[in-house]
């Protein structure tokens, strides 16, 4: 072995300790990264001698650098950051609100009994005026704990909102960063180079990370090293573009606006997406879902808690109560006395579990359109409802068309508040508007004028048809029938003998067998054509006589102009079933958030002299409602404390997943501190071996150098 061969040798030793020690560097500084995955030097050997008779021996070299990593692994670990993160951010959020309904000592279902009993004991003996302060007592607690918990609801959503903000703040930053390391691998990728750098992939997984925990998704990686990530199928990140993620206005949604960078022109294009996974994805189910059915369950007890207790004290339907116990303090007007005159009076009676379920489904969100609305058409009518739409105060139920004379027809809701409008008679484009402005509805008729290109069945009953008579008639035809599907013209007889044909002014005819003389009649069916009648004669007239007395007789197809009666008759006994809208009361401001209590400090308030405003009988009614309320406010913790309890569960579960993944990342990608100590202590000793090896190569050669002078 040559001289020279021994200091490469020495050489290549000290390059790959060198190696060695600097990864060893950067594993041991990566363990306070997160996502740092484990590197090493790996030593390759660089020449051999082909022969034992040459004097060149073998070498070694540097062949490169390893990323220790698992796709597998790692994207799994990506999916369950985005489950862990949703299931997190949920029970964070819901922790106080799970706390208070389940606590006896705070909860709203504790004091609702106690209001309810104590008019069970107040209904024992009415002329107790202890007992009567005892209610008011009662309905403070009660107010109190619902509008805590209506305060607690909303700031939960008002949270949500803000942290939704601050998210897709978050958001916006990290897609950029990625799009940016997406075009360094790009740039990073030339020939020779078998793997993008180490670092740039570490680099492109922590933001991967980040957004799955944001914003949940797919997160792919393409085969250039770069990544993609996707929401709902369409991407935030696609190699070097990054999208723009904006809340709608609405704050229910938001939305994705695409960099166009790559097209003919640059632009944009919002397209509205819907988030299951992530931060943002669990503060838009609570904002969206969860805050609006809680406070959909308090505003339906709020609700039936001023109608049941102010009806404890009202003398008849529609008359002011005469003692309010519970109302509505909205700005500075409050709501109480359930009089016809009074938004109060809209409050509907509660007497059953099913009177509050309907108080609670009406309670929906409001809609813009006819989409939820339905209309029950009555059989023979051909004058139809083409469009619907009800304002966002319009009450959800039935309201009744009816016909009050020739000229108008009135609408009335279950409740009785009612309206007259003034038809027209006809209207160009055979469309009118009809609108009932004092109950927010507006419908618009079609009508058949001007004349359509079909005539329908129901058309025929109405008499659309003439018959013109020409020559002696000595047969009557009646009971004229036409199908839907025929068209308006004129059709024309043609007798030959016993034989009728029809023909029609559209194309089309048919040819029937005519019958001898009948008593009562016999019928024409004209099947192929649609048109069907009765013709009437004497028993001694012959087939061809009949069929000869039809002969050149033409039957005209019209429509019929519409009246302002046959309008009215159409719509009479038609009932709208206006569904899916917003109870006008929430508008109004009666919810839980403005729910007071009136009940009177001064007990003698409770009293008209020593007559008891509210008796026994009333009293003892009243606290036998405790069953129907008992039942909402169950629906109300099972509603809180059931889909909290399974997003809790989800969330342990979560945990375990997401804490086995990323110990299997890292007994992949982690780094040991003891390996890499023995490590160092390795390419230490070949780095102390190789400075020897070329200090000997050196002492030789000076040694031979010495000799040779």
């Amino acid at each position: 072995m040559g001289i020279y061969s021994i200091t490469e040798s020495a050489m290549a030793g000290l390059n790959i300790a060198q190696a060695g020690i600097l990864t060893t560097s950067q594993n041991v500084a990566g363990t306070s990264v997160e996502g740092y995955s484990r590197r090493n030097a790996n030593a390759i050997m660089d020449s051999l001698a082909p022969n034992s008779l040459m004097l060149n021996g073998s070498s070694f070299a540097v062949g490169g650098f390893t990323r220790h990593y698992s796709s597998l692994i790692g994207s799994q670990l990506l999916t369950q950051q985005s489950k862990s993160s949703y299931s997190d951010t949920l029970v964070q959020y819901t922790n106080t609100i799970d706390s208070l309904v389940a606590d006896k000592s705070t909860g709203l279902n504790t004091a609702i009994s106690k209001f309810f009993n104590t008019m069970g004991a107040y209904a024992a003996d009415p002329t107790n005026k202890a007992m009567a302060g005892a209610i008011t007592g009662s309905a403070k607690e009660v107010a109190q704990r619902m509008t805590g918990m209506s305060t607690l609801v909303t700031q939960i959503q008002s949270d949500a909102r803000s942290a939704l903000t601050d998210s897709v703040a978050q958001i916006n930053t990290v897609l950029p960063a990625l799009a940016n390391i997406n075009q360094k691998i790009i740039d990073g990728n030339s020939p020779g180079v078998s793997a993008p750098s180490a670092d740039l992939l570490d680099e492109r997984d922590r933001l991967l990370s980040q957004l799955q925990k944001l914003v949940g998704g797919q997160s792919l990686i393409n085969s250039d090293g770069t990544a993609t990530q996707l929401v709902a199928g369409m991407p935030l990140v696609e190699r070097s573009i990054g999208n723009k993620v904006t809340i709608n206005a609405d704050q229910k949604s938001v939305a994705l606006t695409f960099n166009l960078q790559n097209g003919p022109d640059r632009g944009f294009l919002t397209t509205v997406q819907s988030l299951d996974g992530g931060q943002a994805g669990a503060l838009l189910e609570l904002s969206n879902n969860f805050v609006p059915a809680v406070q959909k369950r308090l505003d339906t007890i709020a609700m039936g808690l001023v109608k049941v207790a102010n009806t404890a004290a009202q003398t008849s339907a529609g008359a002011a109560t005469n003692l309010a116990l519970f109302g509505f303090k909205v700005n500075e007007k409050t709501y109480s006395s359930l009089a016809s005159n009074d938004l109060s009076g809209l409050l509907p009676t509660i007497a059953s579990e099913n009177d509050l379920l309907d108080l609670y489904s009406s309670l929906g969100n409001a809609i813009s359109s006819n989409s939820a609305v339905k209309v029950g058409t009555s059989s023979g009518t051909y004058t139809s409802v083409s469009s619907l739409t009800a304002s966002p105060t319009t009450l959800a139920g039935n309201y009744t068309l009816t016909k009050v004379s020739p000229t108008q027809i009135n609408i009335a809701d279950s409740s009785g508040k009612n309206q007259t409008v003034s038809l027209t008679t006809s209207v160009s484009g055979g469309l009118q508007t009809v609108d009932f402005n004092q109950l927010g509805i507006t419908m618009q008729l079609k009508n058949f004028s001007p004349a359509l290109s079909a005539v329908s069945a129901t058309s025929v009953i109405r008499n659309t048809i003439t018959l013109p008579v020409g020559g002696a008639a000595t047969q009557t035809v009646s009971n004229m029938v036409v199908q839907p599907n025929v068209q308006s013209g004129t059709y024309t007889f043609t007798a030959a003998g016993n034989q009728l044909t029809l023909t029609s002014s559209n194309g089309g005819s048919q040819t029937l067998t005519v019958g001898a003389g009948v008593v009562a009649g016999q019928t024409l069916d004209f099947n192929q054509m649609g048109i069907r009648f009765s013709v009437a004669g004497s028993a001694a007239d012959t087939a061809a006589t009949i069929a000869s007395h039809l002969n050149t007789r033409t039957i005209t197809l019209v429509k019929a102009e519409d009246t302002t009666e046959n309008i009215a008759d159409a719509l009479h006994s038609r009932v709208i079933n206006v569904s899916g809208m917003s109870n006008p009361l929430v508008n109004y401001g009666f919810t839980a958030a403005n729910f007071i209590t009136l009940a009177p400090t001064n007990f003698a308030s409770y009293y008209n002299g020593d007559t008891p405003l509210i008796d026994s009988a009333k009293a003892n009614a009243t606290q036998q409602m405790s069953a129907v309320f008992g039942t909402s406010i169950s629906n109300l913790v099972n509603e809180v404390g059931v889909q909290v309890a399974i997003w809790k569960n989800g969330q342990k579960a979560d945990s375990v997943v997401l804490a086995n993944l990323k110990a299997q990342r890292d007994s992949v990608s982690g780094v040991n501190l003891d390996e890499e100590a023995a490590n160092l202590l390795k390419y230490q000793q070949l780095y102390t071996a190789s400075t020897k090896v070329l200090q000997a190569g050196n002492q030789m050669f000076s040694t031979l150098l010495s000799i040779m002078n």
